[in-house]
């Protein structure tokens, strides 16, 4: 028969053994919890907003919305990618605008002198053939709002979601200062990212990343962020991802070896398919998204 004292010590070691289990439990959750940038943290929350139910997938593709677009040539909600971004947004401000009051005060002006100068003249031609303008019979436009507005998330969102959703759609739509200011190495690489099907796993110009089952992190990181500094020390350990799909430092550890081997998307190897010129711009293009930061 155990002693009272042999007991009451029996306790007080699987409780230390539970507690250290739980507290491994959780540093191991942690370590394996994304660290996520603004443009995941913004994409995360246009699919709870409901932003990808009219612009699609990622903002790559919009639904139908009769007499919508510009000229009356599109007829739909807009994606935010392909060159669409710039026929309707002209700044970061109004891309603000636009998510706040569901349109910029631009476009608000616009329609108040249309208004104006119909009333004015109603028979008249309108000086300002935009979207939304239709021609009733010849000579003479009218103003048709369109089915599908965009709406307003004023007091919905706050100023740091609002951040995130635009430093996102910056990342869907290839806009903003940072492309003006982009090296040419970079712009090159851009294009090589584009034509190797990079952004296929690392999303919109490398900055959304996509799920993979089974891997450290549960996902393919973006190359902004820090855990993309995790897995890319310097310039040899990402030409040696681009070229081989995998770098020592990993493979050759017993755990990052296990879970390199048992996730679901592999790293592609492009050694003999890119030329050595092609490898150089893409590092460049990667390093120079990495070194950038959204606000």
């Amino acid at each position: 028969m155990r002693s009272p004292g042999r007991a009451h010590l029996s306790a007080i070691t699987l409780a230390a053994l539970l507690l250290g289990g739980f507290a491994a439990w959780g540093l191991l959750h942690h370590i394996r919890t994304p660290e996520l940038t603004a443009e995941l943290r913004g994409y995360a929350l246009a699919e709870e907003l409901g932003c990808h139910g009219c612009h699609g997938p990622r903002g790559t593709g919009g639904v139908r919305n009769p007499r919508a677009g510009f000229a009356q040539t599109t007829g739909e909600i807009p994606a935010w990618d392909g060159g669409n971004a710039m026929m309707y947004v002209k700044s970061e401000d109004e891309i603000r605008e636009w998510i706040l009051e569901g349109r910029p005060w631009r476009l608000v002006l616009r329609d108040s002198l249309q208004a104006r100068a119909t009333r004015s003249d109603p028979d008249s031609a309108s000086p300002f053939p935009e979207p939304g303008r239709i021609e009733l019979r010849p000579g003479r436009l009218a103003t048709v709002t369109p089915p599908v507005r965009m709406p307003a998330y004023r007091g919905i969102v706050d100023e740091p979601q609002l951040d995130d959703l635009v430093a996102y759609y910056k990342a869907v739509a290839v806009f903003g200062d940072e492309v003006d200011s982009m090296p040419h190495g970079a712009r090159e690489g851009y294009s090589v990212a584009r034509d190797s099907g990079c952004f296929g796993c690392h999303g919109p110009g490398g900055l959304l990343g996509a799920k993979n089952p089974r891997s450290f992190k549960g996902y393919i990181p973006p190359w902004r962020g820090p855990d993309f500094h995790e897995l890319v020390r310097n310039d040899g350990e990402l030409r040696a991802w681009i070229l081989d799909g995998t770098v020592a430092r990993i493979s050759e550890n017993r755990v990052g070896r296990w879970f390199l081997s048992r996730q679901v998307v592999q790293m592609p190897a492009y050694r003999g398919v890119l030329p050595d010129s092609s490898v150089d711009d893409l590092v460049s293009y990667v390093r120079w998204t990495s070194s950038t930061s959204s606000r």
